[in-house]
């Protein structure tokens, strides 16, 4: 089920609060101020809400000041025990929320699905509110332009109390199955996607061993079977060393990689190709590079950490 609705933004009066501003959270909220639904924000690192704060209102006291009085609630945030530490942690969401009305949470970062419901659950239990789990695909150039994709996991009348707020910053949002389904999409495509940006890696890195401009690599497969906007975008910034704009962090890439092969194997289906990916994102997080952008990778071919690569 894909966004449609004409519902009017009017329908969030009591506006939405954002919280985690990062990297995607930052353009996304941004995009709801433009639109007059934000009415407040918070971020666990202040030094990254410079965006916000030059458009508009001041950053929140706490994660309760920000929700205190909103009708929904969004995450952008790095995992699920940061979303509960936001939430349930002391002066968190949930000190702010309406008993009465609790805000509809709808959750943009990717955990686990099993964390999900549990966060889901726990939130229920103690005030009766409604989650949706709504991970996000597209990086944060598209997320400047509302064009994201949204993997929504939850019932359907939630799914559509969100739709003033997926209308705006996603192209493309739409309901996936039940709680939790949201994240096991986004960590299946982290196993196509990890994988994918090792061997572009790999490629680029070949290509310059064998005397090739790898600069040129995504012009000359454009078109091709091995052309993706993986390449178009991430081979470009790994063959010219690009690392501005940030676009994600290796230890980001891990974390989601880890939590796909093990929701697959707990389900009793094998990963392969995403263990062996892990490995390669391993090595150069446990090298303190785990704040690197995602064309550090190109460096396990170079020679520069290809020692320390697990054996085949």
């Amino acid at each position: 089920m894909s966004v449609q609705s004409n519902a009017s933004e009017n329908s969030l009066q009591r506006g939405v609060a954002f919280i985690g501003t990062g990297i995607m959270g930052a353009p996304m909220a941004l995009r709801l101020l433009r639109a007059g639904l934000l009415r407040a924000y918070w971020n666990r690192r202040p030094n990254r809400v410079s965006v916000l704060s030059e458009a508009g209102p001041k950053m929140a006291s706490s994660p309760a000041a920000a929700a205190d009085g909103a009708q929904l609630i969004c995450f952008c945030l790095t995992d699920g025990p940061a979303v509960h530490d936001v939430m349930f942690g002391p002066n968190g969401c949930i000190n702010g929320c309406d008993i009465g009305a609790p805000p509809l949470i709808v959750d943009f970062s990717t955990s686990s699905p099993l964390e999900t419901r549990q966060l889901a659950d726990e939130y229920r239990a103690r005030v009766g509110g409604k989650w949706l789990d709504a991970p996000v695909s597209g990086g944060a150039a598209r997320a400047a332009k509302g064009d994201l994709i949204v993997f929504c996991g939850g019932e359907s009348r939630d799914f559509e109390a969100a739709q003033p707020v997926l209308r705006i910053v996603s192209s493309r949002a739409s309901l996936v199955g039940d709680l939790g389904a949201g994240q096991t999409i986004k960590l299946c495509a982290q196993l196509i996607a990890a994988p994918t940006l090792v061997a572009i890696a790999e490629a680029i890195a070949a290509a310059t061993a064998n005397g090739i401009d790898a600069r040129k690599i995504p012009d000359f497969l454009a078109g091709g079977l091995a052309d993706s906007p993986l390449l178009q975008l991430f081979g470009r910034r790994m063959a010219e060393g690009q690392i501005e704009p940030r676009l994600g962090a290796l230890a980001t890439m891990l974390k989601d990689i880890d939590l796909a092969v093990e929701m697959a194997r707990s389900a009793g289906s094998p990963t392969p190709l995403g263990a062996v990916a892990a490995q390669m994102y391993r090595v150069l997080v446990k090298l303190g590079r785990g704040g690197d952008e995602l064309n550090a990778l190109v460096e396990l071919f170079d020679g520069r950490a290809y020692e320390h690569l697990p054996s085949p």
